[in-house]
């Protein structure tokens, strides 16, 4: 592990790193049961416009994670962090003021824009902060903050909608929790130093920055679908995709948590994760019951869970230290951008094929069964 060790190891200084995790996902999904609200509220606006409630903030947090990337060599961390925080809670609570559609998806933009000044320092600081062991549980405790963070916060805001839709966006306090454990204890960070070897940093950078494009194409087919699929093989209503996502939720929550301990079985770890995913991505291709699915949102998330958080892991050890910050600012913004790409490509493929969703599921399904085979093969002593 690096200088200041002990600094690093302290419960309050890990208490602030992971703090920051619990707000990416919230960013965007938090406020997602108050639509309806909001589209009541403001008649004369188009359903589009309302799901840009939504779907605004993570544009802005992708230009905002690259700029942070580039800035973190100028800037003290602690004040990008500062900042981003007091847009986050600036953005976030101000939304609920909003007098009309504009004003809210201003606030909305620099809510997205705070969070993505965030971003990079969720899993930056961690690679260079913490070395081995330790940086692969708190790669582990970060995606289970993130997930925490997620339904916490759908879950805080559905009540306060209940009451009224302005009310809902408080759920954004908790960056100010955030803001005051920064000021008290993320105080000493290692500084940004230069890329090393250029090219060969970039080439590592790009290639998993395209891995975690794809992993989150992967993951968001479960998001955009799910639902549908529910009602369309006759399983049930909102209530059971409700109940389907937050046990997904919940299992890559608990993988993340499981990290460290899943890692010590080597070379079997990588093969284990994508044939849990192949497992649940298959499941959902034929599942004919809520039990089915439910075992596969149980697959596909313990899968998820652990391969994504691994593969940053691997990634900052790939990458190395001292451009930790910048080069996790690439990869996040291109897990974001896996996000937004994933229904406009499944939707283009199904439409080109003719395969439907089913097919989809049964193709990510393969695929990571091949990739498990791979990976099992080019793991073998002398593989």
């Amino acid at each position: 592990m690096k200088t200041s060790v002990k600094y690093y190891g302290t419960p309050g200084f890990m208490a602030a790193l992971l703090s920051l995790s619990l707000l990416t996902i919230m960013a965007g999904a938090g406020v997602a049961s108050g639509l309806s609200g909001i589209a009541a509220a403001f008649p004369g606006v188009s359903e589009t416009a309302v799901k840009l409630v939504i779907s605004l903030p993570p544009l802005f947090m992708i230009i905002a994670s690259l700029l942070t990337g580039m800035l973190g060599r100028a800037v003290r961390h602690r004040a990008l962090v500062v900042i981003g925080l007091l847009l986050f809670i600036v953005g976030g609570v101000g939304a609920g003021c909003a007098g009309s559609m504009e004003q809210l998806l201003v606030l909305r933009a620099l809510l997205g824009f705070g969070t993505g000044m965030i971003l990079p320092f969720t899993t930056g600081l961690i690679a260079s902060c913490y070395d081995g062991a330790e940086k692969n549980r708190m790669m582990g405790l970060s995606f289970a903050a993130n997930n925490l963070g997620a339904i916490a916060g759908n879950i805080l805001s559905g009540v306060l909608c209940a009451l009224h839709w302005r009310y809902m966006f408080h759920v954004y306090w908790i960056g100010a929790v955030s803001l005051l454990l920064v000021i008290l204890f993320l105080k000493r960070l290692p500084v940004q130093g230069g890329e090393g070897s250029g090219g060969s940093l970039s080439r590592a950078v790009l290639g998993y920055s395209f891995i975690a494009l794809l992993v989150m194409m992967a993951f968001y087919l479960i998001i955009a679908n799910l639902s549908l699929m529910v009602s369309q093989r006759g399983i049930g209503g909102p209530r059971t995709a409700g109940m389907l996502f937050a046990v997904n939720s919940l299992t890559m929550l608990g993988a993340g948590l499981l990290l460290p301990c899943a890692t010590r079985i080597g070379r079997w770890f990588l093969p284990a994760a994508l044939l849990l995913m192949a497992t649940g991505f298959a499941g959902f291709a034929v599942s004919s019951s809520a039990e089915m699915l439910l075992a596969s949102a149980v697959a596909s998330g313990m899968g998820l869970g652990l391969l994504f958080p691994h593969l940053l892991g691997l990634a900052s050890q790939r990458i190395g230290t001292t451009a930790g910050v910048r080069a996790m600012s690439v990869i996040m913004a291109s897990a974001w951008l896996g996000q937004f790409l994933s229904p406009l490509c499944t939707d283009s493929i199904s439409a080109l094929t003719g395969i439907g969703v089913p097919g989809l599921f049964l193709a990510v399904a393969v695929a990571c069964t091949c990739l498990a085979a791979a990976a099992s093969v080019s793991s073998r002593p002398g593989g």
